[in-house]
């Protein structure tokens, strides 16, 4: 980026057929990647990607050259991270040099200059670095707070509990899933020692009540907080530092110089505090837009430059934000996000499906699941595991069908839309067909 190229990251668990579509999409010069994920991107472009270790040899003998200071403007791009946006398919956010300066100055702020002036943190990374969450927190934010940074190559809840012991990590940020696993594994953490701990920090995906609970009782001396972020703004936009308390429902209050208002998820109309619609912010760190899809952006972002983030949510008296629920269709698997449109398609092309919809599942440990509601083509057998097999090499495991119902019929409306809040009733497969086309 400091040479005014535009980085893009890629999941490593995308299969070659997704990686592909990315790389058509983004059409990169130059892929880097580890000596096990090369054989995945062998043959899907003219030129064969370079091992970073080979690169970054290769870097040593040239002569040292000072690094450029302004190359280019704030508004030139400078990462293309993908994201599944309000609605449907991937897309290619483009993150200007001025987003990624902004959020890391203002974390910055809050970590570094906040913090104890006498306080070293040190945050441990477990979180994927091509997510924007762990970009953002620790590429742009967590390094220019001066923290130290501990990079798990993996992650399993052992390794996260023997930094902390070993290395005297002080925050965590998290998804859902490994607070979780925090609380269903108490006994096995008190081999550790995690005196160090003082905060860990959700993100990524919704974390219910009662698992937040349990969390406060099984580490009372840590804090558990939340925050908030889209891909689209460029990391996290509300925080909960500066809040007291050992446990924060809200996602915390706004970050500076970003402005949110919410809106009547039907008319767009201002709603007063404590009334729930759809969260839209505006600030420095909302992206530049979607890569070569101005219609995609314009609906994202509108002419105000409000962002729309497709979140139910309410401010109350105190400016602290609470999520409700998701007004987007995507399914939230853990920290990714599932765009259902797409599992269909690949789903319709199955002989025996005569239509499908696919639908979140509510799942304790990763919160939703992508659940196939399939209608037999007459005269075909079709089997639940037969519909999860047919998934299982097309998709990234957390794309991958976990769940099938086979219905009469798909609800849709004179348009030809799924009404997937009927397939979501758990009274749909018990009504007769003619009787729910009415509702």
């Amino acid at each position: 980026m400091s040479s005014g190229a535009v980085l893009s990251t890629a999941n490593h668990l995308l299969t070659p057929r997704e990686l592909l579509s990315q790389i058509q999409h983004s059409n990169p010069a130059l892929i880097l990647t580890t000596p096990p994920l090369f054989p995945k991107l062998l043959g899907l472009t003219p030129r064969p990607p370079i091992l970073i270790p080979q690169f970054l040899q290769s870097l040593t003998t040239l002569p040292p050259k000072p690094l450029p200071t302004s190359i280019t403007s704030g508004d030139c791009p400078a990462a293309l991270m993908y994201s599944s946006g309000t609605t449907g398919r991937s897309k290619g956010v483009v993150c200007t040099h001025r987003n990624l300066v902004h959020v890391a100055s203002v974390l910055r702020r809050i970590w570094g200059e906040g913090r104890q002036s006498n306080y070293k943190d040190v945050y441990l990374c477990a979180v994927p670095l091509f997510h924007m969450f762990g970009f953002s927190v620790f590429v742009c934010g967590a390094v220019a707070a001066g923290a130290t940074v501990v990079v798990m190559e993996r992650y399993s809840l052992e390794g996260m509990l023997e930094a902390v012991d070993r290395l005297g990590v002080t925050r965590i940020p998290a998804v859902p899933p490994m607070v979780v696993q925090l609380v269903k594994n108490r006994e096995l953490s008190r081999g550790y020692d995690l005196s160090s701990l003082t905060e860990v920090i959700c993100s990524g995906a919704p974390l219910a009540r009662d698992h937040m609970e349990r969390f406060a009782e099984c580490y009372p001396g840590v804090v558990l907080s939340q925050c908030y972020g889209l891909t689209e703004s460029s990391g996290p936009i509300t925080l909960c530092d500066g809040l007291e308390g050992n446990l924060h429902l809200s996602i915390g209050r706004l970050i500076p110089s970003v402005e949110a208002k919410i809106v009547h998820a039907r008319t767009g109309k201002s709603l007063p505090p404590n009334k729930h619609g759809e969260l839209c912010v505006r600030g420095p760190p909302v992206m530049q837009g979607y890569l070569n899809n101005p219609e995609a952006t314009s609906v994202a972002i509108d002419e105000q430059g409000w962002l729309h983030t497709g979140d139910l949510c309410y401010i109350d008296n105190e400016g602290l934000v609470y999520v409700v629920d998701r007004i987007k269709e995507l399914i939230k698997y853990k920290a990714y996000q599932v765009a259902p449109v797409e599992l269909e398609e690949i789903l319709s092309t199955h002989p025996a499906v005569e239509d499908v919809a696919v639908i979140p599942f509510p799942d304790e440990e990763a919160g939703q699941i992508p659940m196939a509601c399939v209608v037999r083509k007459a005269g075909f057998e079709l089997q639940k595991d037969e519909v999860i097999a047919f998934m299982e090499d097309k998709v990234a495991p957390y794309k991958k069908i976990r769940k099938v119902m086979f219905v009469d019929y798909i609800p849709r409306t004179p348009s030809g839309k799924i009404i997937r809040r009927r397939l979501k009733d758990t009274d749909f497969i018990h009504q007769r067909p003619e009787m729910s086309a009415r509702l």
